[in-house]
């Protein structure tokens, strides 16, 4: 067996030698999805049939989009790439949606990127592209290492397995959280609003910090604050969720 490269090119590598058929690769389409924000997701035929030019219907933004996926064995002409482009296009014109997705296992450059946005426009259609760099991207963190283990065979190195687990801790040990919090999105960090009576004499940047649970919409989220700022205990310190803008008394230390 030859050895695992590293740089994540090991991940690049499979996905462009993409051996496991059409049905694999919508079906890892289908599971990247979440991840990335998209909603009700519901596959078409990845068994094969008829499927009307798109392979997965989902909601993106309370708006509705088609996605198309493209994984052939090996590297493609831009010629071929944009003809599957233009037919799956067309397809997903035919069902009078404004939004389209298109997961593809190739190489492209910014300006075949531009040129299929401009091919969507003339159809106005939005349009997002997974193209080879950004699924490789999306398997090659925490939220992605049991698809890619899954789809591409690639377990985690041990500088994985940490950055792994510190993910799940974080994403755990936030206070209030009663079930599991969503693991597709990164924990943003958030200063503390303190009060500014004697600001001046905080000289620190060492932060004391710790997870908040948001109640209105499940975020999960660092909150910092600067130690050395005095306050009284009257004080009252709030931070506001990086998602929903909700406010929350900061009450640890």
């Amino acid at each position: 067996m030859s050895p695992r490269r590293h740089g994540g090119r090991e991940t690049w590598h499979r996905l462009l030698h993409w051996d496991r058929g059409a049905t694999d690769a919508e079906r890892l389409a289908a599971r990247l999805l979440p991840i990335e924000g998209y909603q009700a997701i519901d596959p078409a035929h990845p068994l094969g049939g008829p499927d009307g030019g798109h392979d997965i219907v989902c909601r993106y933004q309370d708006r509705p989009a088609v996605v198309a996926v493209y994984f052939p064995n090996g590297a493609q002409t831009e010629r071929v790439l944009v003809r599957k482009f233009e037919s799956d296009l067309a397809g997903a014109h035919a069902k009078d949606v404004r939004a389209m997705v298109f997961f593809t296992n190739q190489e492209m450059t910014l300006s075949t990127r531009a040129r299929l946005v401009d091919l969507a426009l003339t159809q106005a259609m939005a349009l997002e592209v997974f193209h080879l760099e950004r699924v490789a991207a999306c398997l090659d963190r925490p939220a992605g290492y049991g698809l890619r283990l899954e789809f591409l065979s690639i377990e985690m190195t041990m500088e994985e397995q940490v950055s792994y687990f510190n993910h799940l801790e974080q994403r755990w040990s936030a206070p209030g959280v009663s079930s599991p919090p969503r693991a597709d999105r990164p924990v943003t960090t958030v200063e503390v609003t303190q009060p500014d009576a004697l600001s001046a004499l905080s000289v620190s940047t060492t932060m004391f910090s710790r997870l908040i649970a948001c109640r209105g919409c499940d975020e999960v989220f660092r909150a910092v604050r600067d130690p050395l700022r005095l306050y009284t205990s009257g004080d009252l310190m709030t931070v506001s969720c990086p998602r929903c803008g909700k406010l929350h008394k900061y009450d640890g230390v």
